[in-house]
């Protein structure tokens, strides 16, 4: 795994050039000081730079030693060979907090030094970084000791732990570690490579084990296993929550210790490359991009302040995942029909609709597999790209470098395309470009958030289109939500109630000959008793008797009237026909869907 290294920190960070850098690892090699320690030799940087840089880095307190002089009681609870062992001074106790100085922020092994001590409960450990020399000299004035190595080593939360030190973690500290992070720390290879991080000088021959970097690589690749589509990871008062969305659920699993907070934040900062590690008041969004296993995943990260610290979430977008076909989705056969014609056609708009996260750029894609060739010129505005398509022009979105929705949009009308795929219409300007161009020729493909397929319309004039432009351009819309599928490992058959048959307008006549299913619950499922997910549709084809409604400026209400008149499946419909299917139970039509 490519990890970054201090060095490359301090450089990103303008505190050293790259020339300094080469010439400070120049005489690591040579002199076998820890990189910190040789810039600080060279003069490039302050010892007191460094270590504050590391206090940012970590999300911890800087705190000067010149002067402090902790009070008799406070030495007392220290033994001699725990200050050495975990290179920390306690240097103040007030309100219930003891405050320890470390010169080795990376180590986490500080944060269990509480056990060791046997502190009270409701004594809080409180860890501020310090300058190596003044931490080496309060030890060696309050804990005197002969023999044995004593100077601190200087890294960054991504650089090796030396073996050597007495701050390494041992065998015992790390057996207290994996017990409390349960299975986050596995001493497995997790199989995750970093792939938006540049190497430095050196890492092919690094294998970090630093306890925070396994931490956060193995809670990355363990979310990938367990086919997450987001990874959440809050901060309380005493402990910190984490938890996988897995098949539409937030399912919580072991979390990191308390302790650890700010460093998985900082750690994942880092990875990102583009936000701010000190930054802690405001909201930052970044991606990260890695390998685990064979598969390539895209990590839109976010973070958020709240009152116990950074609560962190992450989209899991698993880009080695092929495109599905649109006859694997789950329109029903009519709906199937109904939608190829619309994608199939020269000009026009077609518009797929849900919630976030319903599966709407999946299906958008599938549309596009379905219709292309090397014929035709297709062109997409996406935000970002997911999906991979030969003979497919690609645009991701950059709002920092002016390339938006409708400035991508507007130049594609200069570039002869047949068909257009605009990842989201948000505005009016993108609204109204999408419009002239499926008047003039092309055929726009996007996705709008609105609840069914009929609201599409209000939305559109919402946003500022012309009733009759928008009867004239809209070919078809398709609405979707996704539900849970029963796991089959622990599937089971059940009696359905008559109330609750009632409740979706239905009597124990009317399924008489259907079997229905619910999964009990297993390792498999994670004991909720489903595993995937399916689609289901509610396709609205723009027909001569909905295009005047339109055009006559109708109410929603007139619009999905229509819709039931024609006989087009509503998202219960669709709901209720994979219940009696047996791929979903009516717990999943009742929540998912509304008449």
């Amino acid at each position: 795994m490519a990890l970054k290294r201090l060095g490359t920190l301090l450089v990103e960070e303008q505190l050293i050039t790259e020339e300094q850098l080469q010439a400070a690892l120049a005489a690591q090699r040579k002199n076998g000081d820890p990189l910190g320690e040789a810039l600080v030799k060279l003069g490039y940087l302050s010892e007191e730079s460094l270590y504050r840089f590391l206090a940012i880095q970590h999300g911890l307190d800087f705190l000067h030693l010149e002067g402090v002089e902790p009070g008799a009681a406070l030495i007392k609870i220290m033994p001699v060979n725990i200050a050495w062992k975990y290179k920390a001074v306690p240097v103040a106790q007030e309100n219930g907090t003891i405050t320890f100085a470390t010169s080795q922020p990376d180590d986490l092994s500080l944060f269990y030094l509480p056990k060791e001590l046997r502190l009270p409960a409701d004594v809080r450990p409180k860890i501020v970084v310090s300058p190596n020399s003044q931490v080496s000299a309060l030890l060696e004035k309050l804990f005197p000791r002969t023999g044995g190595r004593q100077d601190g080593a200087i890294r960054s939360a991504a650089e090796p732990q030396d073996p050597a030190s007495p701050a390494a973690p041992d065998s015992e500290q790390m057996a207290m570690l994996e017990a409390t992070a349960g299975e986050l720390v596995n001493p497995e290879d997790v199989g995750l490579e970093i792939l938006s991080e540049q190497r430095e000088e050196g890492d092919d021959e690094i294998k970090d084990e630093g306890p925070i970097i396994q931490m956060c690589s193995y809670i990355i690749a363990d979310a990938v296993r367990k086919r997450a589509s987001d990874i959440h990871i809050s901060s309380y008062e005493k402990k910190m929550v984490l938890k996988y969305r897995i098949d539409g659920s937030l399912i919580e699993f072991p979390a990191p210790p308390i302790a650890a907070k700010r460093r998985i934040a900082t750690r994942f900062k880092i990875l990102s490359k583009t936000m701010n590690i000190i930054e802690k008041r405001l909201p930052q969004d970044g991606r990260i991009t890695l390998r685990v296993g064979a598969k390539v995943i895209n990590l839109r990260i976010s973070t958020l302040p709240t009152r116990w610290g950074e609560n962190i979430v992450m989209r899991v977008v698993d880009q080695s995942k092929g495109l599905m076909p649109l006859e694997d989705l789950g329109f029903e056969p009519d709906q199937l029909d109904q939608f190829k014609k619309a994608a199939s056609q020269p000009y026009g708009m077609v518009f797929v609709t849900g919630p976030t996260a319903s599966g709407k750029t999946t299906s958008l894609f599938a549309a596009l597999q379905y219709v292309n060739t090397p014929t035709l010129n297709i062109m997409t505005v996406e935000d970002p790209v997911e999906f991979r398509l030969p003979y497919v022009i690609q645009i991701q979105v950059d709002a920092n470098a002016g390339r938006t929705f409708a400035s991508v949009l507007r130049a594609f009308l200069r570039h002869d395309p047949n068909k257009i795929l605009v990842g989201e219409i948000r505005d009016k300007e993108t609204a109204s470009i999408a419009v002239k161009a499926s008047l003039t020729g092309h055929l726009v493909l996007s996705s709008l958030h609105t609840n069914d397929a009929p609201s599409s319309i209000m939305r559109l004039v919402d946003l500022g289109i012309e009733h009759v432009y928008v009867g004239s351009s809209v070919l078809c819309i398709a609405s979707q939500r996704l539900i849970r599928r029963i796991c089959e490992a622990c599937k089971a058959p059940i009696t359905v109630p008559a109330e609750e048959l009632k409740r979706i307008g239905l009597s124990p006549e009317d399924v008489k000959d259907t079997a229905f299913f619910k999964g009990k619950g297993c390792a498999e499922c994670h004991q909720t008793g489903y595993r995937g997910r399916l689609a289901i549709y509610e396709v609205m084809p723009i027909t001569a008797t909905i295009r005047e409604i339109i055009f006559a400026k109708g109410s929603l209400a007139q619009l999905k009237a229509a819709v039931k008149d024609a006989g087009f499946k509503t998202i219960r419909d669709a709901a209720i026909i994979k219940w009696r299917k047996g791929l979903t139970t009516l717990e999943e039509v009742l929540g998912e869907t509304f008449e």
